[in-house]
């Protein structure tokens, strides 16, 4: 009888995911960097020591959990890619009131956890944007706590695939530094699941002593008791503070330099006037100059440019040396042909140079069922013949005719999402997208959610402290004259989940207010009302972290609605909008404020009413914006010197998931 290999028999038991030839930018939170040749996602922590054990001792390994502190490099990675996020995402009470959390379980959610079990001091782990494991890897911290502060003992497993547990005692822990003790008074560096492995330095970039390697799995954390209330929210708190202060709406890696002893390495690199320096699509973020942001088809060449040029400047201006807390890893690639000098800064967007290529197969999302059918028809055309003339691999696909399963058979690796309304930028086709692990453009899930219902994402400004138009829900039995008296006449109803105007009516006379409910309830069960403001109307457009120049919007309708949208051309669009600078600033700001209280990724549109005393308020929020010829993100773009064409790429650029 045939006698089966022992290598056979392993990867016959195997039960989690491999993929050749996988592109990292689909696994780093930077969407930028080469090709592995292996990906292997194990189902839990047994099957990741099987697979151990099936390879050669001499294969490369890394292990990467969210890739929120790692950049790949152009070159890809040789050898094997361990994904650990979904697989090894345990988490338990001990009996002796400890909590044991496994490597691929997000700061996040262990925050959450513990304070969910009645313990404090998990709290910052929040605004970790991490896994566990990388977490453990290189001592993260924020806000005056560090993971090792916490770890009563460690899990391991051996390059060979043996576990085992080891005490805090065993390590060296320094600030984001962890080291091993070896009896022979030597070091070890842990690979780190979170930020991609490799031993030592800054850029190395494979594992050097595979006998000897040992990657974090698993940890037991110990936590104060408390009131896990106060946890919840102190954890809310950290969160809003993190999306106040950092370009979390494009992609980035977190903090790039460890802060200097007594310093602060954003406060230097600002100090060299660095904010907003480019190479290529790489940008130190405006927001948080430690911060380097993807503005769109950045490749890791141009983020390690800028971190360099980055480093050289602050140590000539300053004397201080920045040490990277990001890891660098992998092989130089022919995407580093650009040759882009680091220390000339791009201050047009649009001069980022942008490789069609890069972007692989593109499918671009249109038509759909929804009641915006004919506008979705008409701006992806546009957008597909924009990518066809910028040479880039672009195809149709329509999902009220083809099956979004046929994105993964057919071999797509992004998508252009340019459909408008229900299914399309509402987070249902998100949703899915993210299912499939396809990289799409726009915002996530709950961004897209949130602004395609008017009532919720209201909800959410009036939280945050945002000026927007009185309102209230109405159904078939509100009294005409209450919702009257509440919100004065003209007002405007509108179903809470259409957009480009679908179902709005102007309500002059009480007498209208049940036919305009009829109207907008045609189209959604919930309708809401809306405090009629007439100072003018204004939009502003947001490109990655830009908000882009006002437009005045003077339809000659009586309002702006669909017809004044898409049909006619009297419709009066003023950019520059006419506003002083100063209230052109505060629109802005209150703009990228609103965007960002919803969640909103990459590039969208906030619009706003006037008062007639000056005074900005946000309507609404729109994460698909129309790309027509009467399209407002166009025209806002155009006016701050980008063209249609590289408006497109740009946008392409940002696709994500997560």
């Amino acid at each position: 009888m045939n006698m089966i290999e022992p290598t056979q028999f392993i990867k016959a038991v195997l039960r989690g995911k491999l993929s050749l030839a996988e592109s990292m930018r689909r696994h780093t939170s930077w969407r930028a960097g080469g090709v592995a040749d292996r990906l292997y996602q194990p189902a839990d922590l047994d099957d990741m020591r099987v697979y151990l054990c099936s390879l050669p001792l001499n294969e490369p390994v890394v292990a990467v959990g969210l890739g929120s502190n790692l950049l790949v490099r152009d070159g890809g990675l040789r050898g094997t890619v361990l994904l650990l996020h979904g697989g090894l995402n345990e988490l338990s009470v001990q009996a002796d009131g400890m909590i044991y959390v496994q490597a691929g379980v997000p700061g996040a959610k262990l925050a959450r956890y513990a304070a969910l079990h009645g313990r404090r001091g998990a709290e910052f782990c929040a605004g970790i944007p991490g896994t566990l494991g990388g977490m453990l890897a290189m001592n993260a911290g924020c806000y005056g706590s560090e993971i090792w502060q916490h770890v009563a003992k460690v899990q391991v497993v051996t390059r060979s695939g043996e576990l085992k547990v080891r005490t805090r005692e065993e390590y060296e822990i320094g600030y984001r530094s962890v080291s091993r003790i070896e009896d022979r008074g030597s070091r070890i560096e842990h690979p780190s699941p979170a930020s991609g492995g490799g031993v030592g330095g800054e850029g190395n970039s494979s594992i050097q002593n595979p006998e000897s390697s040992e990657f974090f799995v698993g940890a037991w954390l110990s936590f104060e008791q408390g009131d896990g209330e106060i946890a919840r929210r102190q954890i809310k708190e950290l969160l809003s503070k993190r999306i106040s202060s950092q370009p979390l709406n494009l992609p980035n890696a977190g903090s790039v330099f460890r802060n200097p002893p007594g310093d602060h390495a954003a406060r230097l690199i600002e100090q060299c006037s660095l904010k907003g320096r480019y190479v290529g699509g790489a940008q130190v973020s405006e927001k948080h100059a430690n911060f380097i942001v993807n503005t769109g088809g950045a490749t890791a060449a141009d983020i390690e440019n800028l971190i360099c040029s980055v480093r050289e400047i602050v140590a000539a201006q300053t004397g201080v040396v920045l040490h990277t807390e990001v890891k660098i890893i992998g092989e130089t690639g022919i995407m580093d042909k650009k040759n882009s000098d680091p220390r000339t800064p791009t201050l047009n967007p649009e001069s980022s140079i942008l490789d069609p290529g890069s972007f692989g197969k593109v499918a671009v999302l249109f038509g759909g069922r929804s009641a915006e059918r004919e506008v979705s028809l008409k701006s992806g055309a546009a957008v597909l013949a924009s990518l066809l003339r910028s040479g880039v691999d672009a195809h149709a696909f329509d999902p009220a005719t083809r099956n979004l399963q046929e994105l993964v058979i057919e071999g797509f690796d992004r998508v252009f999402i340019a459909l408008h309304g229900r299914g399309g930028e509402d987070g249902t086709v998100q949703g899915a997208l993210e299912l499939l692990g396809m990289p799409y453009t726009g915002s996530g899930v709950m961004a897209s959610a949130l602004g395609m219902d008017k009532w919720r994402s209201k909800l959410v400004w009036q939280a945050g402290g945002l000026p927007i138009p009185a309102f209230q829900i109405i159904d078939e039995h509100s009294v005409s004259a209450d919702v009257v008296g509440q919100l004065g006449l003209p007002l405007f109803v509108k179903p809470a989940n259409e957009g480009s105007s679908v179902g709005i009516s102007k309500v002059k006379a009480e007498n209208e207010l049940q036919a305009a409910y009829q109207s907008a309830a045609r189209h959604d069960k919930l309708v809401i009302a809306e405090s009629f403001i007439g100072g003018g109307e204004y939009t502003v457009a947001i490109l990655g972290e830009q908000a882009l120049p006002v437009i005045k919007i003077e339809p000659a309708n009586e309002f702006y609605d669909y017809e004044a949208k898409y049909l006619r051309d009297d419709t009066r669009y003023l950019c520059p909008s006419g506003l002083n600078a100063e209230q052109e600033i505060e629109m802005q700001r209150l703009a990228k404020t609103a965007f960002a209280l919803i969640g909103g990724q990459c590039w969208g549109r906030v619009d706003f009413l006037m008062s007639e005393d000056g005074r900005p308020y946000v309507l609404e929020a729109n994460t698909s914006p129309g790309m027509t010829d009467h399209s407002l993100v166009p025209m806002a773009a155009r006016q701050a010197g980008i063209s249609f064409d590289g408006l497109v790429l740009r946008v392409l650029g940002m696709a994500h998931v997560g």
